[in-house]
């Protein structure tokens, strides 16, 4: 019987549906991928496993502005020290809370502009076996504290609400427009990245989220859904109090479940029958520090307990970074593609 292609695999599992193995995404940093191929030998270790996502999209700057050898201002006006890791803001742009002289309407030409077709459809075509997301960088609230700094936004969803409300629906307009783009690609879901959760839970608390954030999202879920395709949300952090308010927006699969912030396996138990997951292989304590039997111990238990019944990616919660021992590393490449 022939084995299904990565994107039937996918599919499958987010129609609730088990296969013959748990589809996986991962993602190594450099030094991690340096560190491999030294370990192997050679590259060939890249063909013991099988990529079954592919990323379109929107670039993290699309018309980028290079100020010095550290720093660079994209096309929202924000400066960047791109020499730290992760991405350091320097500079938002809007400084007080008003957008009197900000150019949205330049700003949105600009990012439209910035998906680039060609390329786009070159590597859908060529990836045609795999599932294809069309992403948005920067969900309502990161683009929010990316354009007026984040301790600033924080305030200004307490204190200047009537600005930041503004300021959000202008925000959205922009990202409905940036999913109407998207789906004219042969897509199989639009993949949005919002981090409303530090590792104690809503960085803003349950009932301030849902009065700033929740009917906005949930237009743009309902853009996508409109288009015929999945709306898929990367997310870090604690956001266990909203994940029943994420199903009810119609969240189709919530990506980046941190083991260290919340019991994943909870969250499969109560909620796995209506919300697709994601992710669950913790990257901040386990694969940084735990043995590669504990790693392997792990994975396998994800496979059998949140594979159960379809409707799981299995995945590190973040790429795997520089940090983590190569025989850890190893040990994702060897258990990653095993069958349950």
């Amino acid at each position: 019987m022939k084995a299904p292609t990565p994107k039937e695999r996918v599919r499958a599992a987010l129609n609730f549906e088990e296969t013959d193995i748990v589809p996986y995404d991962v993602i190594f940093e450099p030094e991690v991928d340096d560190k491999l191929t030294e370990y192997y030998g050679s590259r060939d270790w890249e063909n013991r496993i099988e990529q079954h996502i592919m990323f379109v999209g929107y670039p993290v700057f699309g018309l980028p502005e290079l100020l010095d050898d550290r720093h660079v201002k994209d096309e929202y006006g924000c400066v960047w020290d791109f020499s730290a890791r992760p991405l350091h803001l320097v500079s938002p742009p809007l400084k007080e809370p008003g957008l009197a002289g900000y150019d949205f309407d330049a700003v949105q030409r600009t990012v439209l502009e910035s998906l680039d077709e060609g390329s786009a459809e070159l590597l859908i075509r060529e990836n045609s076996d795999k599932f294809i997301l069309g992403q948005i960088n920067f969900g309502l609230w990161e683009r929010s504290w990316t354009l007026r700094g984040f301790e600033n936004a924080l305030i200004d969803t307490v204190l200047n609400t009537s600005f930041y409300e503004e300021l959000l629906d202008r925000i959205l307009e922009m990202h409905l427009a940036m999913v109407d783009r998207l789906c004219q690609f042969p897509i199989d879901a639009v993949f949005f990245g919002d981090d409303w959760g530090d590792q104690r839970g809503v960085i803003f608390g349950p009932e301030r989220w849902r009065k700033l954030f929740k009917d906005r999202t949930q237009k743009l879920y309902e853009r996508a859904h409109l288009f015929g395709k999945l709306a898929i949300t990367h997310c870090c952090g604690n956001v266990f109090e909203i994940i029943p308010d994420m199903i009810e927006m119609g969240l189709d699969a919530l990506e980046s479940l941190q083991p260290e912030a919340m019991d994943v396996y909870e969250i499969k138990r109560r909620y796995g029958k209506n919300l697709r997951l994601w992710g669950g292989l913790g990257t901040q304590q386990l694969l940084p520090f735990g043995s590669p039997r504990d790693v392997r111990r792990e994975i396998r238990r994800l496979a059998s307990e949140m594979g159960t019944g379809g409707g799981y990616i299995l995945a590190p919660a973040k790429p795997i970074m520089q940090e983590v021992p190569v025989e850890n590393a190893v040990a994702v490449i060897e258990e990653f593609p095993q069958k349950k």
